[in-house]
């Protein structure tokens, strides 16, 4: 187990969409943006936070998608289509987000979905597609799902047939937010809702709220203000990962009784509990991400873990590497250690975060699924 220094986030506040890192010097320090005040093309998962507005999070249910799509790509030889066609994006999403034996994982959420189902049409109405997309974000908490794509877009990008509803947003039809004409579904909802777009330089928002894209121009407030988010983002950061997922985690409850339900025996309850007390942290953490990128040529799945006190995070380490290394999916029973090898697990102030190279097929889709279902490794007290 490793123990750092806390680094200061100061210097890697580099509010952007792609991998970067840390300045040497905190006065040269890049801290993202263009001269005209919006985002570089570098990508960074703090900086995906800096695109999602506090106003549409909910403090109780966090989930942040993010990556940059030519370096995911990239580390797994796969080609970025260059033409539209259905067929040709779809698989290239399929190596992407469900091949088990790639290097790295790209989360791509409901915003997303509806851009690789038809591009062609998408950019029909939008002006572009996930093609055109370098980087993303998506705040994937409905009926609050927000997204920002970042890619080579000028001034003209966003069609000019779309309907203007004022403050630099516009909609691909009339209608109040997430108002469903299911009569009327169209390449980018399925359900008819409207979607709402703004665009500032190189970066596109968009949302079914028009509230949230208003937000994200005015540009108070955002996700990376957050100390605990954050903190863990700047840990992913600091592994140079290509991809992320952040997610709240709810502690202060049994979780014996939520994950074995209303209707568990006393027994049950009490054999869960005593294999909780083997291994689940004594402090409870708040706050988790897990971040995919490549180390010496290999798949590498790291896992960010956000305590209240840099003593929790100690003592929490402890308990999560025996966790990683003993411990087994409540889903499957099966050893965490027969789907990865734990490579180091690292206290850096209130942050642990967990280096795991997948050995399994499909392992290196094993902590998001962990991390969704509310698996053994994610449960906070």
């Amino acid at each position: 187990m490793t123990n750092r220094s806390t680094a200061t986030l100061g210097t890697c506040l580099a509010l952007a969409l792609a991998v970067t890192g840390c300045s040497s010097d905190g006065d040269d320090a890049d801290n993202g943006h263009d001269d005209d005040g919006g985002l570089s093309k570098e990508h960074s998962v703090l900086g995906a936070l800096a695109e999602i507005p506090e106003s549409v999070v909910d403090e109780d249910s966090v989930l942040v998608q993010t990556a940059d799509l030519r370096a995911a790509s990239e580390a797994d030889g796969l080609d970025v289509p260059t033409g539209g066609s259905r067929d040709d994006v779809a698989n290239w999403l399929l190596g992407l987000t469900n091949d088990p034996q790639r290097k790295v994982f790209v989360p791509v959420a409901e915003s997303f979905n509806s851009l690789a189902a038809s591009p062609d049409e998408f950019a029909e109405v939008a002006g572009w597609s996930l093609i055109d997309v370098d980087s993303f974000v998506e705040y994937a908490v409905p009926p609050s799902t927000f997204a920002v794509a970042q890619g080579d877009f000028d001034d003209d990008t966003l069609d000019s047939d779309l309907i203007d509803v004022g403050d630099g947003v516009v909609t691909d039809r009339e209608g109040d937010d997430n108002e469903v004409d299911p009569g009327e579904p169209s390449a980018l909802n399925q359900l008819g809702q409207p979607t709402r777009f703004a665009q500032q330089g190189d970066r596109i928002a968009l949302s079914r709220s028009t509230p949230a894209v208003e937000s994200w121009l005015e540009g108070e407030g955002t996700l990376a203000d957050d100390d605990s988010f954050s903190s863990v983002a700047t840990a992913l950061d600091d592994e140079d990962v290509v991809s992320a997922v952040l997610a709240s985690v709810a502690g202060g409850s049994d979780p014996s009784a939520a994950l074995l339900g209303e209707g568990a025996s006393p027994e049950q309850l009490k054999a869960l509990q005593e294999e909780f007390d083997n291994w689940l942290p004594e402090k409870s953490f708040d706050a988790v991400g897990i971040g995919w990128g490549v180390d010496d040529g290999e798949g590498r799945v790291y896992a960010a873990y956000h305590f209240d006190s840099s003593s929790a995070a100690e003592e929490g380490a402890t308990a999560l590497e025996k966790n990683y290394r003993e411990g087994s999916s409540l889903q499957t029973r099966t050893p965490w250690n027969e789907r990865m090898d734990v490579d180091d697990v690292e206290v850096d102030g209130s942050v642990v975060t967990v280096a795991v190279s997948p050995t399994a097929k499909g392992a290196v889709m094993d902590l998001q699924r962990a991390l969704l279902s509310r698996d053994a490794l994610f449960i906070s007290r």
